[in-house]
């Protein structure tokens, strides 16, 4: 898979956490009645990708886990990366007493990926003994 472009990583003390774009081989913008979109990505003023996230363990180089997500398409690959303008809009609404909640596509996918992780390396640790195994 090819990448785009790296969206964001971080660093934990074991883990590397990679947000980036790949190509979208099958990009679908079939609801495009007004062919803005289409034109966009034409003249290069609108980018298509999958937004990717590995979590990937730094002692063995193991991917643990991952999300995807295809046919994103905005002016940038670094405008995925929402979750700021999504809380701020949150806060805005609940200073509002509205209970409404802006949710973020990058924001759900690195919690999912991280979760994913966890139980990959969970049961990875776990061993299993034998019945009489002494």
């Amino acid at each position: 898979m090819t990448s785009i472009g790296t969206i964001r990583e971080f660093h934990t003390r074991n883990f590397k956490v990679i947000v980036d774009a790949i190509i979208e081989h099958d990009l679908d913008i079939s609801w495009d009645d007004t062919d803005e979109t289409r034109k966009g990505l034409e003249n290069g003023s609108l980018t298509a990708f999958c937004a990717r996230v590995r979590v990937i363990h730094k002692p063995t180089g193991s991917v643990l886990g991952s999300e995807f997500l295809g046919n994103c398409i905005y002016r940038d690959i670094a405008d995925f990366q929402d979750h700021r303008e999504c809380a701020k809009q949150t806060r805005e609404y609940e200073a509002q007493s509205q209970k409404i909640v802006c949710g973020s596509y990058f924001s759900q996918m690195v919690s999912e990926a991280i979760s994913e992780a966890r139980r990959s390396l969970d049961s990875l640790c776990r061993t299993h003994r034998r019945k009489g195994a002494k």
